[in-house]
């Protein structure tokens, strides 16, 4: 739960928000430059996002259950991160199964969901640092 005295979910939260973050850029790249290799990178990341928004709900649940902070603010900042890790966490399965099956093309309801999750890690982040 802690490392070196820092709760875990503190050292964890960045990668999501980064790495969502990256992807939708990497996405909208692509679109607009014609680039579809560029979607390969994005699929990584959002993989990753993912596997590092799932870390990082986990830890935010545990810690708050911890932490004494006003329940009304962690419920809007854990509603928040819930709906990112589930949007993230259904992209990234999506995407994988069109990867695994080699399917081609970028369905365009893809990027929504990207720039979705990405809108919903800005909330959780600024929600976040409020805490």
């Amino acid at each position: 739960m802690f490392l070196f005295d820092i709760p875990t979910h503190k050292l964890i939260i960045h990668f999501p928000i980064a790495l969502t973050v990256i992807a939708v850029i990497y996405d909208s790249w692509a679109l607009y430059a014609k680039r579809p290799e560029l979607h390969r990178t994005s699929y990584g990341l959002t993989l990753w996002a993912a596997v590092g928004a799932l870390a990082a709900a986990g830890t935010g649940l545990q810690l708050a259950e911890i932490v004494r902070i006003d329940k009304a603010a962690v419920t809007g900042h854990a509603g928040f991160g819930v709906a990112a890790t589930i949007v993230i966490a259904a992209l990234a399965g999506v995407r994988y199964s069109a990867h695994a099956q080699e399917k081609k093309g970028y369905p365009i309801w893809w990027f929504v969901l990207q720039a979705a999750a990405a809108a919903l890690i800005a909330a959780t982040a600024v929600t976040g640092h409020r805490l």
